[in-house]
């Protein structure tokens, strides 16, 4: 803006207000400072704007005339100013996520319609995938990340915990020996998450120190469905989101088991591209997150 739109915006507050004083409270300006502006305005003009004396101010035929379209300038910047604060408040526009498979399959699918119902101005385009993608490149929003090491160059929200339970169906386990201990599990067909191959190992948190176990993996998939599926056929030993069996396992179609071995809990990160202003788009979708791991809280 050039400085003589906002001596008008200045000098429309003066004349409204038939106040330097008062106008200087209004827009939260010294005295001093208003008084030079409108003087300066005054001489690029080169007509005085107001008759002034000991108490009070009177337009001059000029001020009366550059009064009205000073009013209209400021009627513009406040219209202006409303949109702005409509944009930044309201959740709408294209929304892109990118979030690991597991997860998507059983917390997001469940969820995203009560999202999408809740902010109809909204466009949502889900990446599933779980690779590292690359947030500027791929202009995404948010991404959904089970790790325990988030980027230092983005902002990582922590949104709660991915906890996973070893289990297996009781038919399973009518045929082959329980394990007892994850070192047995060498002698179990096991069931895997494919993150990338076929995993040989499972971490455990034993006595606050990780160890890994060798494993013999008979399935290696990278769906929570299918893995799921598998384990309550009897197809082996699985290591699975606690919210994905809570449900099986009440109605005992399968048994936790290892129950003093958990395997170590991985933090979940909303990471997305650090900001000045976060899109009210963004912080509708961290809250949707939160709430959904608030409620896996309570459950």
């Amino acid at each position: 803006m050039k400085k003589e739109y906002s001596q008008l915006i200045i000098f429309y507050y003066v004349a409204l207000l038939k106040s330097f004083t008062k106008a200087a409270e209004q827009l939260n300006y010294s005295k001093a400072y208003v008084s030079k502006q409108v003087a300066e305005l005054e001489a690029h003009i080169a007509f005085p704007l107001f008759h002034r004396s000991t108490r009070s101010i009177q337009l001059t035929p000029a001020g009366e005339s550059i009064f009205e379209h000073a009013a209209l300038i400021v009627q513009e910047y406040q219209n202006i100013e409303h949109t702005i604060a409509g944009i930044r408040n309201k959740a709408e526009g294209l929304l892109r996520i990118t979030a690991p498979p597991t997860y998507t399959d059983n917390l997001l699918a469940p969820n995203i319609s009560h999202f999408m119902k809740e902010y109809p101005q909204i466009k949502l385009e889900m990446n599933i995938s779980g690779q590292l993608l690359n947030l500027v490149d791929q202009k995404i929003d948010i991404a959904i990340r089970l790790t325990h090491e988030p980027p230092l160059d983005r902002v990582a929200k922590k949104m709660g915990i991915y906890q996973e339970i070893i289990c297996a169906s009781p038919d399973y386990l009518q045929l082959n020996t329980e394990p007892l201990h994850p070192k047995n599990l060498l002698n179990h067909d096991c069931l895997t998450y494919a993150y990338a191959g076929n995993p040989t190992s499972w971490p455990f948190l034993i006595e606050s120190e990780v160890k890994s176990f060798n494993i013999k993996s008979k399935l290696a998939v990278n769906s929570s469905k299918v893995l799921l599926e598998s384990t309550l056929n009897g197809l082996g030993i699985a290591r699975l989101p606690s919210y994905a069996v809570h449900e099986a396992i009440k109605q005992k179609r399968l048994k936790s088991i290892l129950v003093s071995y958990y395997p170590i809990p991985i933090p979940v990160y909303a990471i997305y591209v650090q900001s000045r202003v976060i899109p009210q788009k963004i912080r509708a979708f961290l809250n949707f997150i939160q709430k959904i791991h608030e409620k896996l809280q309570e459950d």
